[in-house]
């Protein structure tokens, strides 16, 4: 039959495309293998109408409006995009994908992640379409426990994405024995990591970056799991005072009153905030770092021991934006860069912190917009006009997220034997 005759394909080219946004992709592909002029249509049109409205009735956002430039250009890619998305969630459900494969489909969660929509005003309780996309395959899928990844611990995009979710997908029950141990086992690994001296240098600012100064997403997701677990240990009372988690509190303009917050105020520093903050005895910390320098021994183990416990403290902050040249003297630490995007300039801050006993110090930072697209906090605690501690962490997700910012302090002189330990901080309030 010639498939140019009275059916679709005599129809103009208009009106096939409008027929074909109420299919779905796949279908679009089998009607490409009709003849050659199918194909063309499908494939090779002067514009990017089909690919577009077959994107945007798909469970995405609507690209056009993130945060990060993703879809300023009139030349989005809308056909490659889908097609992208689309063999991700096939790879992740397949049982026999290469792992060369699955990585990638890795690498194409977290993009549509990090361009999910950011929240506007007045839409704060929608939910983001690509994110429940996201979490609907991860869920249902064994992808993030695959063998594949389980080799490749160091695995940036991996540990992003986990940072990310927050052990959202990770909960088991208490007769899960097997859940149990792997969730017992990654703690006690995430412990070694943040506190190992040797992860902590001049170079990397003594936080959970790399010499480069972009996040290493290795560090941060050891750094949300250990304050997880011990903020799960905490008395009940305790028990809902947790930074949120999950992907929808990594979206921009997530965190309270950043939709409506002060134009100059782009990291959405103003307002009322909690931090949690972990720390081992001091006899500990210099235990643990002794037998690292073993490398016969199971350090993990070190953990795993009844006799030990690292504390953790909730502090509350309020925090006010300054000007640069209203930055207090005794403020000593390092400068950032200037920013190279004049959209995002530093941002400078002062405010108090006080812990349950009632104990009130000051604190002093700053915020960056890294060149990679990190935002930066680095601020200082500070006692009778005297730095003490310093504190470098990294926003998990977009700008002025729920999910706030985790990162490791120390001391302010960075001497060899002082202490550490990682902190999570998060707003409550604008």
């Amino acid at each position: 039959m010639d498939p140019h005759g009275s059916g679709l394909l005599s129809l103009s080219s208009e009106i096939i495309e409008k027929i074909l946004v109420h299919c779905r992709p796949r279908d679009v592909a089998t009607f490409s293998q009709i003849c050659r002029d199918a194909h063309t249509l499908v494939y090779h049109s002067t514009d990017q109408y089909l690919w577009r409205e077959l994107f945007l009735s798909y469970p995405f956002d609507d690209p056009r409006r993130t945060h990060e430039g993703f879809c300023d250009s009139p030349s989005f890619d809308w056909k490659g995009e889908l097609q992208r998305r689309i063999c991700a969630e096939q790879i992740a459900r397949s049982p026999h994908s290469s792992p060369d494969k699955q990585t990638e489909a890795l690498g194409t969660f977290l993009s549509v992640v990090r361009t999910a929509s950011p929240i506007a005003r007045g839409d704060e309780r929608i939910p983001s379409s690509s994110l429940l996309w996201v979490v609907d395959i991860l869920q249902s899928t064994n992808l993030l426990r695959s063998p594949t990844f389980s080799h490749h611990n160091g695995s940036q995009t991996l540990a992003r994405l986990r940072s990310y979710l927050a052990l959202t997908l990770d909960d088991c029950g208490e007769e899960d024995t097997e859940g149990t141990a792997r969730m017992k086992s990654l703690f006690a690994k995430c412990r070694c990591y943040v506190y190992d001296m040797r992860n902590y240098c001049k170079e990397n600012d003594w936080g959970p970056l790399t010499q480069a100064g972009d996040a290493n997403w290795v560090h941060v997701e050891s750094i949300v799991n250990v304050i997880l677990s011990n903020q799960a240990e905490l008395p009940s009372e305790y028990a809902d005072i947790r930074p949120p988690c999950g992907l929808e509190a990594t979206r921009a303009y997530s965190a309270p009153g950043a939709a409506t917050r002060a134009t100059r105020d782009w990291a959405g520093i103003e307002g009322n905030w909690r931090r949690y903050v972990s720390f081992m005895d001091a006899r500990d910390l210099l235990a643990f770092n002794t037998i690292t320098s073993n490398p016969y021994l199971n350090h993990g183990s070190f953990f795993e021991t009844v006799r030990f416990g690292d504390s953790t403290l909730l502090i509350e902050l309020e925090l006010h934006l300054i000007e640069p040249d209203s930055i207090p003297s005794q403020y000593n630490l390092d400068k950032f860069p200037v920013s190279d995007d004049p959209r995002y300039p530093n941002l400078h801050f002062v405010g108090s912190a006080s812990n349950v006993q009632g104990n009130e110090t000051k604190v002093i930072g700053s915020v960056h917009m890294s060149p990679e697209g990190t935002v930066r906090w680095r601020f200082a605690s500070t006692y009778e006009r005297h730095v003490q501690w310093s504190s470098e962490g990294v926003q998990i997700g977009g700008i002025a997220s729920a999910a706030g910012v985790v990162g490791a302090w120390t001391g302010a002189r960075h001497e060899p034997m002082d202490p550490l330990g990682p902190f999570w901080l998060w707003k409550t309030n604008p």
